[in-house]
Parts: C-alpha cells; sequence; structure tokens
C-alpha cells in the first residue's frame, strides 16, 4: 500500500548512507506488513494501532534504541509525504497527532516521577551550621520549605502544557526532560547571591552542558516568571543576568548552598531521586546523622528491610577496611570501596524477563556476582551456595558463551582475541566445579533475585573468598 519505489528515491535523493537507507527501507517493510495483517485497504484507514502494532516486541533487547529508530523513520516518512505522495497526507497526520501525544504524555510522566521524589521532610530537623551563612536554623528550614514547594509548583504547571515550558517535541531521554533542576541548579552553580539577589555569569551558565542540551530555555524562563521566579536581561549576549523570588529572597541563597555541594560535571541519574528532589540529607547537621548523608538519603528512598542489610553491610565494609563511596551509586547501589576493589553490592529491584540489569522493585532485594575462584578455593561453602539458589547456578548445563553461538549475542559487547573468529565476548566467565568445566556470560550471571537478609550474609561469605577480601 505504501510506495516504497518512491521512498527509496528519496532516501537516495537525500544522500542517505546504506546502512540507514537499508534499516528504513526494513521498517517501512514491517509497517506495509501490519497494515496488511490488520485488514487496512484504504489509506484513511491506517490509525494508531498500526503505529503502535509497528513497535512491538515489547521485550525486545535494546528497546530505547529500537523506539528511537522506528519514530526517526515515521518523522522522516511525514516529510516524504508532504514532498512527494501528498496523497498520502492523512498518514503524515495520523503519525504527527500520534507522536505528538506521545512527546507530551512522556513529559508529563517524567515529570510526576520527578515530583513523586518530594518526600515528606521530619518536622525538627537541624541544619548544618556551616551553611546557614546569615540566616537563622529557623529562615533556612523555612526557605528551603519554600524552594521545594516553587518546584512542585512547576511541576503542577508543567503537567498541564508541558510544550509550554518548551519540554521537548521530539524524540528525547528521560535526561532531556529534567529541565526544572539542570536550570536551577545552574543558577546556583554560576550564580553569586547577595541581598536577596543571584547575579549569574552567562557565559558559563550556556556553556554548561547541562545547560546546552535543552532547547527554548527562554520558554522556562517565562514559565518560572508565572511561578514567582523573575529572570533579568536573560539572553546569550548579556555579560550576565539576575533571578529574584520576591516571595521570599532567602530561597535563592538556599538554592546556592545546595547546588553547590553538588558537582556541575555530574550526570542527571546520579542525583536521582535525592539530590533532585532536594532532599533534606544534605543541608541536615551531620551531627545528627550516624551514616553519611548520601547513605541515609538513598535509604529514605528505600525499604526498611534495605536499611537493615545496607546499615549491617556499612559495618561488615567497615571491618574489612572498605569505606562508602560518596562518587555516586553505581547500578543504583550503595558501595563500599577499598582502593580500586568494590565491596558486595545490594538493591532493591528485580531483573525483567529476558533482560541482562535490574529495575526498581519496592519490595525485592537483589544481587548480582560473579563466582569464578570460589568454586575451587571453597567448594564446600560453594555447594552449600549452589544447593540454596540453584536457579541461579544452573549446574546442569555446562553453557555457553557469546562465541558459542549465544543467542543473546547483540546484548554483549565483545573483544579482540586470537581464538576462533578473532572476537570473544569480553564477558566470558569460565569456571571447574566437581570435575566439569563451565561457561557463562558474565552479563547474565550470577543474578539473585528476592533475597533475604540470611541471604546477603551467605552471598557475602563467598563475594569475599572470591575477591580474597579479610
Amino acid at each position: 500500500m505504501l510506495n516504497k519505489q518512491s521512498y527509496t528515491a528519496y532516501l537516495a535523493s537525500k544522500k542517505s548512507s546504506d546502512k540507514l537507507t537499508k534499516e528504513r527501507l526494513g521498517l517501512l517493510d514491517r509497517f506495509n506488513e501490519v497494515i496488511v495483517q490488520n485488514g487496512i485497504t484504504e489509506i484513511s484507514g491506517i490509525g494508531e494501532a498500526e503505529i503502535i502494532e509497528h513497535m512491538r516486541p515489547w521485550n525486545r533487547s535494546g528497546r530505547r534504541n529500537f523506539l528511537h529508530n522506528i519514530s526517526a523513520f515515521f518523522a522522516d516518512y511525514a516529510k516524504f509525504i508532504d514532498k512527494e505522495c501528498p496523497e498520502l497526507s492523512s498518514l503524515a497526520t495520523v503519525i504527527r497527532a500520534f507522536y505528538l501525544n506521545e512527546y507530551i504524555q512522556g513529559a508529563k510522566n517524567v515529570v510526576g516521577k520527578f515530583k513523586d521524589g518530594f518526600i515528606p521532610i521530619p518536622a525538627g530537623y537541624k541544619v548544618n551550621p556551616t551553611l546557614l551563612g546569615e540566616l537563622t536554623s529557623e529562615q533556612f528550614v523555612k526557605a528551603f520549605a519554600q524552594l521545594r514547594e516553587f518546584v512542585t509548583d512547576c511541576y503542577d504547571d508543567i503537567d498541564k502544557a508541558p510544550l509550554e515550558w518548551g519540554y521537548p517535541d521530539f524524540d528525547a531521554t528521560e535526561g532531556y526532560y529534567n529541565r526544572v533542576m539542570d536550570i536551577l541548579f545552574a543558577f546556583g552553580w554560576h550564580g553569586t547571591y547577595q541581598n536577596g539577589v543571584m547575579t549569574v555569569d552567562t557565559k558559563q551558565f550556556f556553556a554548561l552542558n547541562n545547560v546546552k542540551r535543552h532547547k527554548k530555555i527562554e520558554l522556562m524562563a517565562s514559565g518560572f516568571k508565572r511561578m514567582g521566579l523573575l529572570l533579568e536581561n536573560f539572553n546569550k549576549k548579556s555579560e550576565s543576568f539576575t533571578v529574584t523570588y520576591p516571595a521570599n529572597p532567602h530561597v535563592l541563597y538556599v538554592l546556592s548552598v545546595y547546588a553547590r555541594q553538588m558537582n556541575a560535571n555530574t550526570d542527571k541519574w546520579q542525583w536521582q531521586p535525592h539530590r533532585n528532589s532536594l532532599c533534606y540529607r544534605y543541608i541536615q547537621d551531620p551531627a545528627t546523622q550516624k551514616y553519611p548523608a548520601m547513605f541515609n538519603a538513598e535509604m529514605d528512598y528505600n525499604s526498611d528491610k534495605l536499611r537493615e542489610i545496607q546499615e549491617w553491610l556499612y559495618a561488615e565494609a567497615e571491618k574489612c577496611g572498605f569505606t562508602f563511596d560518596t562518587s555516586g551509586l553505581p547500578k543504583g547501589c550503595i558501595n563500599y570501596k577499598k582502593g580500586s576493589k568494590d565491596f558486595l553490592r545490594v538493591r532493591q529491584g528485580q531483573r525483567p524477563p529476558n533482560t541482562n540489569h535490574f529495575d526498581h522493585h519496592d519490595a525485592k532485594i537483589c544481587t548480582k556476582v560473579s563466582f569464578i575462584h570460589a568454586f575451587e578455593r571453597e567448594p564446600d561453602k560453594m555447594r552449600e551456595l549452589v544447593n540454596r539458589f540453584p536457579q541461579v547456578f544452573r549446574l546442569d548445563d555446562p553453557g555457553v558463551c557469546c562465541d558459542d553461538k549465544n543467542p543473546d549475542t547483540s546484548l554483549h559487547t565483545f573483544a579482540n582475541n586470537s581464538e576462533k573468529d578473532g572476537k570473544r565476548c569480553a564477558f566470558r566467565m569460565k569456571f571447574t566445579f566437581d570435575g566439569v568445566t563451565y561457561k557463562r556470560c558474565g552479563l547474565a550471571h550470577f543474578f539473585f533475585e528476592d533475597i533475604s537478609f540470611d541471604d546477603v550474609k551467605i552471598i557475602l561469605e563467598m563475594f569475599k573468598i572470591e575477591n580474597k577480601i579479610k
């Protein structure tokens, strides 16, 4: 039904690469198949259902990139219709309406998650006295509460009309939706607060990666103004611009103090959820906290079960000479380091089917550990672990890896090697147990899911043996 020959010529006229041409024509063929399968006989009959069907399967590996390629194809095909096939204009209208709604809903979903990250603050907490400046503790606490209220009010307004705030009307990853905090933090990093006014260095502000990624910044300025935050002389040609908040000027001081505790080059995902949600732990008096601020902040967003486990791991790590890693949360986990060595990482989560990663889960505890040497170093103890988690080790199967025609080859990274065709999986594991040699891919092994506190204790014991930790 869709003219492949004309689209092929159109791609050739744009000098599209052979790879891109092959990809786009393949997606066109797939879309034609969906149309036929759904019994569509007229162009006017093609609707959103066919576009949605074209996005299947839902559990495809590398789904984010898969969806990006599809959206890019549809955007290009709509332009092709405008230029070469006006008789298909109804399809171009359907495509654009579908994706515009997708982008608006995507912004609403992400902003909703950001707002949900603003968990309640307990009454009576004490502010770190080194952060107070000329404010009293009461003034600081009040201003911090108003800053949080301002941000959540922005999210409420954005939810009504994201595009009016400049949110993406194109396919974008989640980082492009973090506009509010990216810009507010940039004010704090490159602004100087004095007498209720924050003066921001324009060149430094606009040079920041966390600002450059966002389009239509002027719409954010207009949105902030509607919410009571005023920007004067805000344009790229100025040497500086000013930010004021008449409702309570102390809010800008608190923003500056909070932002300057963070690394301006840190990626957004390393701030989530607590940094981006203005967690009070980072301004709380450390003398009133038993554990580091980042540890407490992360635990505030997790279950009491995980907190109990992590507090135990904190003590166990200290016994072995490891210290809490304040640089971030690798793979969403609290981490402890000793030189280049990492300690056992445990988090809340579960592994979605046919994937090699964890997603957050409110109730389930999980970890992933690579065991190779422990099978021979402590076979009796390893046997106990294997018997406890037979579904994890599956020792009835010697196994394969990527260079042994593993069906999940597309998931893996290969390293140069002289074996076979010159490549091998960079994550290949090989170990021997009870005289049998096993092969595994480290990406897919060993996942321990829905585990208990006692399970963690046993896994840690073998983790220490595997990594020679005493």
